[in-house]
């Protein structure tokens, strides 16, 4: 699982995601997006790359990681 900030120095966070997704040995990769942009044209971009998910940095810590574990128990179910 890689948790991705959307503004980052060298690349945004969907221009990774991007890049990762083009290459066969990291595509299947899971991505969970843990940002502070949460205006809507944003939201939308990143969604349209299927993420496994989208939290906002402005959740409380126990919200953040209740949503990770629940990722987790999904992937082994």
């Amino acid at each position: 699982l890689i948790l991705l900030d959307y503004e980052m120095q060298v690349c945004s966070g969907p221009q990774f995601l991007e890049m990762i997704r083009s290459e066969p040995s990291t595509k299947d990769i899971p991505v969970i997006f843990l940002t502070a942009k949460d205006d809507a044209e944003s939201v939308k971009k990143v969604l349209n790359l299927k993420p496994s998910g989208y939290l906002l940095k402005t959740m409380k810590p126990g919200e953040i990681q209740s949503n990770i574990d629940t990722f987790f128990a999904k992937r082994k179910a």
